[in-house]
């Protein structure tokens, strides 16, 4: 289901709210919100695919949005998660390149989405923004290096450990985690049985309750060790 959802004055008005634009000129803003649309998407629907080419940006508007990474076994992996207020595709756009991942709604979800060109125009002329995407690319590279990091010198366990608790600290309800098994293989190069016996053992010993894609962690401490490799 898709759809634009908002005259030009709403988008404005939602563009003005974010962090991201909120210091654009008016003449800035006025020009991007006239470009820029809202897109609707179903739960498990594709935004774009690994090797599109590189043509909008996008803020999520609500909802959830997996990056998903094709590995070449076939198998797919989620590098990232975006929320409420963050944008996502913008490298692909000033690098000028084709889409290194794909991306697919993990929930119902709402997006702005900006095209390339007149996204280009305003970071052109505002320097500002361009320093605050700068920030952002910064931020997720740092993240990028901890994940390969993990995948190159952490076992199974301590990999989903760390996974977990990552998770956990973007919920709104501190201590559950909203994941199913089959996420949180694709969330760590595992695969799903590995996860399956890490999470039954980790419930015998009182760590956590596991429920219907729903975690409740009860012993933050022991899975904090484990990812530090600290647990004997």
């Amino acid at each position: 289901m898709k759809g634009k959802g908002a005259s030009g004055a709403g988008i404005l008005e939602y563009l003005n709210g974010l962090q991201l634009f909120s210091k654009l000129n008016e003449s800035s803003a006025r020009s991007l919100a006239d470009a820029c649309r809202f897109r609707r998407l179903d739960k498990g629907e594709i935004v774009f695919f690994q090797s599109d080419p590189s043509d909008a940006a996008y803020v999520v508007r609500s909802g959830r949005i997996s990056i998903v990474l094709d590995g070449p076994d076939g198998r797919e992996m989620v590098i990232d998660e975006m929320r409420a207020g963050e944008i996502f595709g913008e490298i692909g756009l000033l690098t000028k390149k084709t889409r290194s991942v794909g991306a697919m709604a993990r929930s119902k979800s709402e997006l702005l989405v900006i095209p390339r060109e007149p996204f280009l125009r305003v970071v052109d002329h505002e320097p500002r923004l361009a320093r605050l995407i700068l920030d952002i690319t910064a931020s997720r590279l740092q993240k990028s290096a901890r994940r390969e990091m993990a995948l190159a010198f952490m076992d199974a366990q301590a990999r989903l450990a760390r996974h977990l608790l990552a998770l956990e600290e973007q919920e709104q309800e501190k201590g559950y985690v909203t994941a199913s098994q089959e996420d949180l293989a694709r969330g760590t190069g595992l695969i799903r049985q590995t996860v399956a016996k890490a999470l039954g053992k980790w419930r015998r010993d009182g760590w956590l309750l596991t429920g219907r894609g729903r975690i409740l962690i009860l012993n933050r401490k022991a899975l904090e060790e484990l990812d530090t490799g600290r647990l004997d």
